[in-house]
């Protein structure tokens, strides 16, 4: 049962950003650039493309890297388009993935230095009619592992097993 969890939780985190080179489709009803905050903001009705996978939220925050180029001596230094540092998805977060994979919350965040995907605010994972819940579930893809924290709420496991499986009979 201990690797049916662990399963269940990391099916989700391997196909949202362990790829570095495919595309992703973002469409929102705006989008906003914000070079000094180096930050990209989706907001209105987002949906989120990539491979086998599809998010909605509300919004969709893109914190980029700063990246320094040294230049000559008279230029000095000049700020340019870096890599992604953190994405939040907010308000409404709705994952589908395949073989029936799906989970809501209220916030999505991926960390990608750590390769941290924490899933906030009333987060639920579901395959089929298997279920995990917490106040906090965290998918650290790197490590290939998975914590479901509780708190005010209680984490809940619900696992659907063949009634005829094996050690149940009496």
């Amino acid at each position: 049962m201990r690797s049916l969890i662990l399963f269940l939780l990391l099916a989700w985190a391997a196909p949202l950003w362990a790829a570095p080179t495919v595309p992703v489709k973002i469409t929102s009803d705006t989008m906003r650039y914000t070079q000094k905050g180096d930050q990209v903001v989706f907001s209105g009705a987002v949906h989120v493309i990539r491979q086998d996978i599809e998010m909605w939220s509300d919004t969709l925050t893109v914190l980029l890297e700063k990246k320094q180029d040294g230049g000559n001596a008279t230029q000095g230094l000049v700020d340019q388009q870096g890599s992604i540092k953190r994405i939040i998805a907010q308000g409404n977060v709705r994952l589908k993935a395949d073989k029936g994979r799906t989970g809501t919350c209220g916030k999505a965040t991926y960390d990608a230095k750590t390769e941290l995907l924490t899933l906030e605010d009333d987060p639920v994972l579901m395959e089929g009619a298997n279920k995990i819940q917490g106040e906090v579930i965290k998918l650290y893809i790197r490590e290939n592992r998975s914590e479901v924290l509780g708190g005010k709420q209680r984490v809940e496991a619900i696992f659907n097993t063949p009634a005829d499986s094996p050690g149940l009979k009496q």
